[in-house]
């Protein structure tokens, strides 16, 4: 069974296409507003970007706050290098400089 756009003769004129054609100046206003959509949101990315880096900078120039994690190991591994204590039951550990002086007393003995 078919529909009536297919039951015509020959000679009768053309029918109307079921779907209506596409409007060039909608498609124009739809792609004026979808290049202007990406320029808008380009500039937006752009404009975050320069304020994220700005702000990064300015905290990495003017502030420790990045390195204080290594900072804070640093002064403890140097307070434990300076220090008398223990590393488990049977080990114990001394300041790096006497450790030295025990050294090279060891060796000027022998």
């Amino acid at each position: 069974m078919t529909d009536a756009f297919h039951d015509h003769s020959n000679d009768a004129p053309p029918q109307e296409a079921h779907t209506a054609t596409a409007s060039p100046k909608a498609l124009g206003i739809t792609l004026i507003l979808m290049v202007l959509g990406v320029l808008a949101v380009i500039f937006i990315l752009v404009a975050y970007f320069d304020n994220f880096m700005s702000n990064y900078r300015q905290e990495v120039s003017e502030t420790s706050a990045l390195s204080a994690p290594t900072w804070e190991e640093k002064q403890a591994t140097l307070e434990r290098l300076n220090s008398y204590g223990w590393v488990n039951e049977t080990t114990a550990h001394q300041p790096l400089e006497s450790a030295m002086d025990q050294v090279i007393a060891d060796y000027a003995n022998n």
